[in-house]
């Protein structure tokens, strides 16, 4: 426990992790923090005049949210994938989509082989 191992303290990816780690922290903190209390304010002020939430603010919101979450993930060690925009969830999102369009043609397939027999 008294030895330091050089080689760990000099691995590249865990230098890295601190870099995309700092600048997370500081996009979380002044940027999308401001941004979402801005948009909470003029959220109130469509509800309060139209009784409606706009739905692009509310579109805009919960991609910022998903940022915040997922950078808070990836601050506190409980994920290693690193949020956007080095990882766009829209590709895995859209791979999702087609497995399951997939699996729905092949049910309706199946249900429809049944019904002939």
């Amino acid at each position: 426990m008294n030895e330091i191992n050089k080689d760990e303290l000099l691995d590249i990816k865990k230098w890295q992790r601190l870099f995309f780690m700092v600048i997370y922290a500081l996009a979380v903190n002044f940027v999308v923090v401001p941004i979402l209390l801005v948009l909470v304010v003029i959220q109130f002020l469509f509800y309060l005049f139209t009784s409606q939430v706009n739905s692009q603010l509310q579109h805009a919101n919960n991609w910022l949210h998903e940022f915040f979450n997922d950078s808070l993930n990836f601050l506190s060690f409980n994920s290693d994938t690193k949020p956007w925009p080095f990882n766009d969830k829209s590709e895995s999102s859209e791979a999702n989509e087609e497995a399951e369009v997939v699996e729905e043609e092949s049910e309706e397939f199946n249900s429809g082989d049944e019904q002939i027999s």
